[in-house]
């Protein structure tokens, strides 16, 4: 019937040629374009993980103390020392005297108020004065879980706490 041979006429190999070219340049179009989407991911990922290292290594180191006993005043010891970074003019000073029950505060126990007491925060006014300055301080030199004092709401229940007494 029909003898037509699409491939006998004189033009057909530049056609494939042209197609080809054509094929190859989507395929790089397509590949280019997934491959940088493959790269913002990884950067993104690359980014958190950075991130999370960073908090790893601002996080305090705990050592395995046995009892308390010599390594809770080495610890104390080492906030003391550090006591003097507290803004005391903006939050304000207290004395043993003054003190607050500050284990009333949730996420407050007996060793934290002792690290507290080190630095000279004795009262729930004082904590109730912190700014977010203060918290990142006061995190840092009391070796606590970062952002915890922010999620426990110290200043907040503090405000109470003192508002009450």
């Amino acid at each position: 019937m029909f003898e037509w041979n699409p491939l006998n006429l004189p033009d057909a190999s530049l056609h494939h040629w042209i197609m080809a070219i054509v094929a190859g340049g989507l395929g790089f179009i397509i590949g280019y374009i997934s491959r940088q989407g493959l790269i913002g991911q990884l950067e993104g990922e690359l980014a958190s993980t950075e991130r999370d290292l960073d908090d790893c290594q601002r996080a305090p180191v705990v050592p395995l103390a046995s009892a308390g006993g010599a390594d809770e005043s080495a610890v104390l010891n080492r906030i003391r020392s550090r006591a003097t970074e507290v803004n005391f003019d903006r939050i304000g000073r207290a004395t043993a005297t003054d003190a607050d029950d500050l284990k009333d505060i949730v996420g407050v126990g007996p060793f934290l108020e002792r690290k507290l007491h080190a630095i000279g925060i004795y009262t729930f006014r004082q904590v109730a004065n912190f700014t977010k300055e203060d918290i990142d301080k006061v995190n840092d030199i009391i070796e606590f879980f970062p952002g915890r004092i922010e999620r426990d709401n110290w200043v907040g229940q503090a405000a109470d706490l003192d508002k009450r007494k």
